[in-house]
């Protein structure tokens, strides 16, 4: 189960518009069949107190799961729109031979609600997932980041283990880059910086699939022996 992303006061507001919802149901629809309410009194209410509550839900799934993500009412909500999947370079600390790693393609996955946000990360040796995330808007400065706490795995090395870790990346350019620092405790840390490639997520859950749905990707795959000195060969 994913963790709710919201903001107290952005979950109050929502609560709020679903009560305010269920209610003109109610009224226009009772009123539409005042003659039904006066002759059946409590039990005519209670239908369409229910009918109203059905049609309420009904459009707050829709809303919470699609109808935000328009531009428009995304813009008037104030809550970014990053569902989709997101390319670009990882540049690390990590040292191996002497020679420092030099940037490696990633690619995010990241699946996103309005109530919900979960993200997966994908190198061609490790796979990673956000254990606890956070979209973070300064209300100063207008800036908006993705904040988020992962782990990391490599699925083709036998008997290693998990690595942790923290991310924090701002939102720039109308939203189409995110850019920013992540930390691991391995320790290692460095740069990370993505650009939107698709609003869809289907069909991609391994770096393989991102690079056979979009090759664009592979233009930044580091040379072989980069690669050994990345540990990403033998």
């Amino acid at each position: 189960m994913n963790n709710l992303s919201l903001t107290k006061s952005e979950l109050e507001t929502m609560l709020k518009a679903f009560g305010f919802v269920s209610i003109g149901i109610f009224v226009l629809y009772g009123g539409y069949n005042f003659d039904v309410i006066q002759r059946d009194g409590l039990s005519a209410l209670w239908r369409y107190a229910s009918t109203a509550l059905f049609i309420a839900g009904l459009l707050l799934t829709y809303f919470t799961t699609r109808g935000w993500k328009v531009k428009w009412i995304a813009r008037m909500m104030g809550r970014p729109v990053l569902h989709g999947i997101w390319s670009g370079t990882l540049t690390s600390d990590y040292v191996t031979d002497g020679q420092s790693a030099t940037k490696i393609p990633i690619v995010f996955v990241i699946r996103q609600t309005y109530l919900t946000l979960s993200l997966q990360s994908f190198t061609e040796r490790q796979e990673g997932e956000s254990k606890l995330e956070a979209l973070i808007h300064n209300a100063k400065t207008d800036a908006r980041r993705l904040t988020y706490l992962f782990e990391l795995r490599r699925p083709y090395v036998p008997g290693s283990k998990l690595t942790s870790g923290a991310g924090d990346l701002k939102l720039q350019n109308s939203n189409m880059v995110l850019k920013g620092l992540y930390w691991t405790d391995s320790p290692t840390h460095g740069n990370i910086t993505l650009h939107r490639v698709s609003t869809e997520v289907a069909g991609v859950e391994s770096f393989d699939d991102a690079l056979r749905k979009f090759p664009q990707i592979g233009l930044m795959s580091p040379s072989n022996s980069q690669r050994r000195a990345m540990g990403l060969t033998a």
